[in-house]
C-alpha cells in the first residue's frame, strides 16, 4: 500500500528524531539504523540527503552494505535516471563493493528512464561476462527501453535470453507484449509470429487492440490469413465488438495469396457478424486487384462462377471488382462490369455508381459520368456526399465546368455540407481559368468552417 505524502513525511520526522536521540547518547549507528534512515529519505524523495548519508557512513568509518547502495540506486533510478546513479557507483568502486543482480536492475531502470538503449545492451554484456543473471524485472525494463527506442532486434534477443534462463515471462505480460508490438511495428514477420504464439497460444495473454491491429497489418501484408483469423478471434475474445477494419486485412491477406474466393467469402462472414462492409474500407482490396488485368478478370469470372453455383453475389464484392477496373484506368472494363450487375443478380448501390464515377474521373469522361448519374436517379438510389464530390471533380476536368456549381448547390439542397476537397478542386479550376468566382468559392468554403490556407490563396497570384 502506497504511503500518503503526509504519512511519509511523518515517518521521516520520526526516524530523524530517533537517530538524533541515538547520537545524543553517543551510540554508533549500525547497518539497520543507516538503512532505515536511507529508506526514509528516499521515500520522502530527498535523494540528496540519502547521498549525503552514504557519504557520512564512509566518513565515520562505516562501510555501507550493498543493501544501502541498492536503496539509493533504486530511488535515483525512479526520479533522476542514470546520471545521478553515477555518484553511487563511484562510491561503490572506492569502497570495493561489487554490484549484484539487484544493483544492475536499478541501473537498467535508470537507463530505461533516459532511453539509453546502448548503455542497456552494454550493461547486459557486462553482466554476462561477470556471470550475473538479470532479474525478470531487469529484462522487463530493458525491453521497455527497446520498445521506446524502436529496437526490435534487441527486444527479441533479450526475450530469448530471458527464456533461456527459464524466467516466468507470463507473469510479466507487458514484457512479452512489448516485444510483440515493436516487432510488428517494424514488419519483422518471423519474430512477430513467434511472439504472437508465445503471448496468445502459450501463455494465454491478451494483447491490447492497438497491438492486435499492428499484427493484423503485418499478417495482411505477408498474406498470412491464418494469423489474421487468429487476431480477429483474439480481439473478439478480448471483448472488442467486431469492426469493419478488423476484417479488411484478412481479405487483403487472401488477395496476396491470389485466393479471391476466400477474400469474397469474408464479406459474408462480416455480414453474419453484424458488420456491413463499405467501399471505403475495401478500397485497399480493389487496389491490390487492380495491379494486373489478369487479376481483375479473375475476380470478375469468380463472380460469374458464384452466380452459376447458385450463390448470392455480394454487392460489395461486385463493387470491389468495378472499383478495381477503374483503378486500372480501364473505362471499358469498368462500364462492361457495371452493366453485368443484373446478370449477376446484383442490385447496384450508391457505392457501385461512385466506383464507376471514379473511372470516369480517371479518363475524364464527363458524358459517361452524366449517364451514371441519370441511371442512379432512375434506380432511385440516393446519392451521397461522395457522389456529388466526384461529379464536381469530373466536371472540373472539362473546359465547360458550369455544372460544378449545379452539383454544389444540389449537394447543399440535400442537406449535405460540401467537404473541403470540393472547394479545393473547384478553386484550382477557377484559378486556372482566371474565373473571378474563385474568391467567392474561398469565401463560401470559410462559411463552412474550412480554412483557406496560403497555398489556395496563392493560386490566384
Amino acid at each position: 500500500m502506497a504511503l500518503r505524502k503526509g504519512s511519509i513525511q511523518d515517518a521521516l520526522e520520526q526516524v530523524q528524531t530517533i537517530t538524533k536521540e541515538i547520537k545524543q547518547q553517543n551510540i554508533k549507528f549500525d547497518a539497520v539504523t543507516y538503512n532505515t534512515l536511507l529508506i526514509a529519505y528516499t521515500r520522502a524523495k530527498q535523494q540528496d540527503n540519502a547521498l549525503n548519508t552514504l557519504s557520512d557512513m564512509i566518513n565515520e568509518g562505516f562501510k555501507p552494505t550493498i543493501e544501502s547502495y541498492n536503496i539509493v540506486l533504486e530511488s535515483l533510478a525512479i526520479k533522476h535516471g542514470i546520471a545521478s546513479q553515477k555518484k553511487v557507483l563511484d562510491m561503490m568502486e572506492q569502497q570495493q563493493v561489487p554490484l549484484t543482480a539487484l544493483s544492475y536492475q536499478h541501473l537498467i531502470k535508470g537507463m530505461q528512464k533516459d532511453s539509453e538503449i546502448e548503455a542497456v545492451m552494454d550493461t547486459f554484456e557486462t553482466m554476462k561476462s561477470k556471470g550475473i543473471d538479470p532479474t525478470l524485472r531487469t529484462f522487463g525494463d530493458a525491453i521497455t527501453c527497446c520498445a521506446n527506442t524502436n529496437e526490435p532486434a534487441s527486444a527479441y534477443r533479450l526475450m530469448k535470453d530471458a527464456e533461456a534462463l527459464n524466467l516466468p515471462l507470463e507473469t510479466e505480460p507487458r514484457l512479452l507484449i512489448n516485444v510483440l508490438r515493436v516487432n510488428a511495428l517494424n514488419d519483422k514477420i518471423e519474430e512477430m509470429q513467434y511472439c504472437w504464439d508465445k503471448v496468445v497460444n502459450t501463455h494465454g495473454l491478451r494483447p491490447d487492440e492497438g497491438c492486435c491491429l499492428q499484427v493484423l497489418r503485418v499478417a495482411s501484408k505477408s498474406g498470412n490469413s491464418r494469423l489474421a483469423t487468429e487476431v480477429i478471434r483474439q480481439l473478439s475474445n478480448n471483448g472488442y465488438p467486431y469492426k469493419e477494419h478488423y476484417f479488411v486485412p484478412l481479405m487483403e491477406a487472401f488477395v496476396v495469396n491470389d485466393d479471391l474466393k476466400s477474400a469474397f467469402d469474408v464479406l459474408d462472414i462480416m455480414r453474419v457478424s453484424g458488420v456491413s462492409p463499405s467501399m471505403k474500407s475495401t478500397l485497399a482490396v480493389s487496389n491490390k486487384i487492380s495491379q494486373s488485368v489478369e487479376l481483375v478478370d479473375k475476380a470478375y469470372y469468380l463472380l460469374e462462377e458464384m452466380k452459376k453455383e447458385g450463390k448470392t453475389v455480394d454487392v460489395t464484392a461486385f463493387n470491389i471488382v468495378v472499383a478495381a477496373c477503374g483503378l486500372a484506368k480501364d473505362i471499358g472494363r469498368t462500364v462492361a462490369t457495371y452493366r453485368e450487375a443484373k446478370n449477376l443478380g446484383v442490385v447496384p448501390d450508391v457505392d457501385t455508381f461512385n466506383a464507376v464515377l471514379d473511372a470516369c474521373i480517371q479518363t475524364e469522361m464527363k458524358g459517361m459520368g452524366q449517364i451514371v448519374i441519370d441511371e442512379l436517379k432512375k434506380a432511385k438510389v440516393t446519392p451521397n456526399v461522395d457522389t456529388f464530390s466526384k461529379m464536381i471533380t469530373l466536371v472540373c476536368t472539362q473546359s465547360n465546368y458550369e455544372d460544378a456549381f449545379v452539383y454544389l448547390e444540389e449537394m447543399k439542397s440535400h442537406g449535405m455540407n460540401p467537404p473541403r476537397q470540393c472547394y479545393v478542386v473547384l478553386a484550382r479550376k477557377l484559378a486556372r481559368e482566371r474565373d473571378p468566382r474563385f474568391h467567392i468559392a474561398l469565401e463560401e468554403m470559410e462559411t463552412f468552417g474550412y480554412k483557406s490556407n496560403a497555398y489556395l490563396k496563392s493560386l490566384w497570384n
